[in-house]
């Protein structure tokens, strides 16, 4: 095995710069083709960028990889009243407790509770609301004529959605949209520290918030997640704060990532007409089309991982403690994996795309958010006749980091 390099392998992409952020997989395709690990640093932090398909796939299913991270802050443990901590601490001690950012058991847990509300079957069963919820905000504003596809469709949809599985009023989307988008703000590593006060002060109100919903359920429990959670309480030795982690996640990276799918996906379909034809012939393909947005231009360009020990995979050495980026955008171009990757192709067979990750953390909404883009993209395909960009392409904007990737605004024509 050779050893780890200690000084960075080559030079750096620039993944701050808006180039990057309009099109990254040109800068993807180079890593891959020739830096396919490359050991960076920046200041004091050190780290590892893996890009091909196979890489990723192996440091994802290995056990002695964590997400944990030895430098995430150490909140109050859960025998302290919460009553009697700061806010801020209250909201860091809930954060602490996301299963994203926990490793079994806890995580497993976790996750075997929230499970059950992401069953396949159960997930089919929201496709009536859903369809529903797209025509409410779909209707008027084809008979307008136009749209900005995310503020108007893209961001509202999985905001209403996640509100009724959780079991929240509909009334209060303004502030769960507000929340949400700074909880995926603390999601995204790349923009993360420089919004942190903003984002800090967000956690403080929405666990606020959601801590009066919890006692509220606690003495009227309904057919929702959180009252789900609150009666297996005891029996699975959940905390209040493990629920609202839970109840967190699910609006974060719910939220953005559906949004970002759904951008993603029309902004695709419209720069490939023959594809968006093919849609539109044969609605069949709605769902292989889904995986191919997923995989063409992913809501989640990167994950992260921590070797727990020094360790060897594919041959090359991953050192303890040095954080590992899974480029997630650059492996689901792989052309070992995707023939002819560049190419956007709504029938693609066998694709094996790794936007929802893989192995114990795969993606716990995986299934919802399929099921959203395939009513919300079947609807605009089918319904939506003459679609087009009403604004030029230089006049995109798009999120302002990069491992969460999305049009902010996309003004269509209708």
């Amino acid at each position: 095995m050779s050893a780890a390099p200690t000084e960075p392998s080559a030079e750096l992409p620039d993944f701050t710069s808006p180039a990057f952020r309009r099109d990254p997989y040109p800068v993807y395709r180079a890593l891959r083709e020739r830096a396919p690990v490359l050991f960076g640093a920046r200041g004091p932090f050190r780290f590892t960028l893996v890009s091909r398909h196979a890489d990723v796939v192996a440091v994802l299913r290995d056990p002695r990889m964590s997400v944990d991270r030895p430098f995430q802050p150490k909140p109050p443990t859960d025998d302290v009243d919460p009553a009697t901590l700061h806010p801020l601490a209250r909201a860091l001690r809930a954060l602490s407790r996301i299963m994203l950012f926990r490793d079994p058991p806890d995580h497993t847990r976790l996750r075997g509770l929230v499970g059950k509300a992401f069953t396949p079957r159960m997930v089919e069963a929201l496709r009536p609301r859903v369809a529903a919820l797209v025509d409410e905000l779909l209707a008027p504003r084809l008979r307008d004529g136009g749209l900005d596809l995310v503020r108007d469709f893209a961001e509202p949809l999985p905001i209403l959605v996640i509100a009724e599985l959780l079991g929240l009023p509909a009334e209060d989307r303004g502030s769960l949209k507000r929340w949400s988008d700074e909880l995926a703000v603390m999601l995204d590593g790349s923009i993360a520290m420089q919004h942190i006060g903003r984002a800090v002060q967000s956690a403080v109100e929405v666990i606020d918030y959601l801590r009066v919903h919890l006692e509220a359920k606690r003495r009227d429990p309904k057919d929702d997640l959180i009252s789900a959670m609150l009666s297996a309480q005891e029996r699975d030795r959940l905390t209040d704060d493990e629920i609202l982690g839970t109840v967190l996640i699910v609006m974060g990276a719910g939220h953005e990532t559906t949004t970002n799918l759904i951008g993603n996906g029309v902004l695709a379909l419209l720069r490939h007409p023959r594809e968006l034809a093919r849609l539109r012939a044969e609605p069949a393909l709605v769902a292989p089309a889904v995986e191919e947005i997923l995989r063409f231009d992913s809501p989640v360009q990167a994950t992260s991982r921590m070797p727990i020990e020094d360790v060897e995979i594919g041959g090359r050495a991953f050192a303890k403690g040095i954080e590992i980026g899974l480029l997630l955008g650059a492996a689901n171009r792989d052309p070992d994996v995707f023939p002819d990757p560049d190419r956007f192709d709504v029938a693609r067979a066998d694709n094996r795309h790794l936007s929802f990750g893989l192995g114990i953390h795969f993606c716990l909404g995986a299934g919802l958010a399929r099921l959203e883009g395939q009513v919300a993209l079947g609807a605009l395909a089918l319904r939506a006749r003459g679609l087009a960009l009403a604004t030029s392409e230089d006049a995109l904007e798009w999120r302002p980091g990069w491992l969460l990737r999305g049009p902010t605004r996309l003004p269509i024509r209708v």
